[in-house]
């Protein structure tokens, strides 16, 4: 099992923007993909940024899933919508990473 940790900061002006379409359609796409979110959070300071940990079996799948999540027309057409004024999103950040085998939670 490995987990992707996922940091997004909103572009100027766009947080609360980003958080709608977090809520109402890219979790939401998210579910019907099975895409496994075992978290999810906003930052306390304000700024808007969001930080979510997806839950994968492999890189592989994880490679495949966001390949056709990206691919997916109901995500085309949504992000074309939402960014009708410009990007919702600064920077974008990634991380793969696996448990390490000597923390017991």
């Amino acid at each position: 099992m490995i987990y992707e940790l996922r940091q997004y900061v909103p572009a100027p002006g766009k947080a609360e923007a980003l958080t709608r379409r977090f809520r109402e359609n890219t979790l939401p796409l998210f579910r019907k993909l099975k895409f496994k979110v075992v978290d999810f959070w906003e930052t306390t300071d304000g700024k808007g940024e969001l930080w979510y940990v997806v839950e994968w079996p492999d890189e592989a799948t994880m490679k495949t899933a966001w390949d056709d999540f990206r691919a997916n027309p109901e995500w085309i057409a949504t992000k074309k919508v939402t960014e009708a004024d410009g990007p919702l999103v600064a920077s974008l950040q990634a991380h793969t990473l696996r448990r390490a085998s000597y923390f017991k939670p």
